[in-house]
């Protein structure tokens, strides 16, 4: 009987692992982003502690809807500092970072099918004002279009008569010399 409930345990901790779904990057030496590339369950939290494990950020969000903030720690002391995000079913993701390190700037892009025509663009933590996001249908290129938004991008596509939901790609280019293909598949 116990060892059915240890096996019944591992199938729900394996069951519930959306660490796929979140994701972490440090952008810059005290800047990190938090990307939830799914509709989370609820309230997500996001912790950050330092070094001695005190907490130094909680943030809580509401969101029905993919997401992707940036968290600026400047004003705290240089150090190694431990982020964790959850939700009412636990831990998603948890990533250490030291903001004496010197990183690339990142950018995060990714792209969900809403429905059948329907694709949901999400480009977050961008360093450069000229973005470039480039839709084709296979090898032909069907919209150009350039956003000029630091912040980011999260907009959703209806692309009319795809030739088939799996050629549809999505190019996210910046004047900073970041280039990334996403799809849906």
């Amino acid at each position: 009987m116990s060892m059915l409930f240890v096996a019944g345990i591992a199938t729900g901790a394996f069951a519930y692992n959306d660490e796929k779904s979140v994701e972490i990057r440090q952008t810059e030496p005290a800047k990190v982003t938090v990307a939830v590339a799914t509709a989370p369950q609820g309230t997500v939290t996001v912790k950050i502690t330092d070094a001695e494990d005190r907490l130094v950020l909680r943030d809580r969000i509401t969101k029905t809807e993919a997401f992707a903030k940036r968290y600026d720690l400047n004003a705290l002391p240089v150090g190694e500092y431990s982020i964790e995000v959850s939700d009412v079913n636990g831990t998603l993701r948890t990533a250490t970072f030291n903001t004496e390190e010197k990183t690339k700037p990142a950018v995060f892009s990714r792209v969900t099918q809403m429905g059948e025509n329907q694709y949901r663009l999400l480009v977050s933590n961008l360093e450069a004002k000229d973005v470039t996001v480039q839709i084709y249908d296979g090898d032909k290129l069907i919209h150009t279009e350039l956003v000029d938004n630091p912040q980011g991008l999260h907009k959703v596509y209806t692309i009319e008569k795809p030739g088939s939901p799996e050629a549809i790609s999505f190019k996210v280019t910046t004047s900073t010399g970041y280039e990334a293909y996403a799809s849906a598949r």
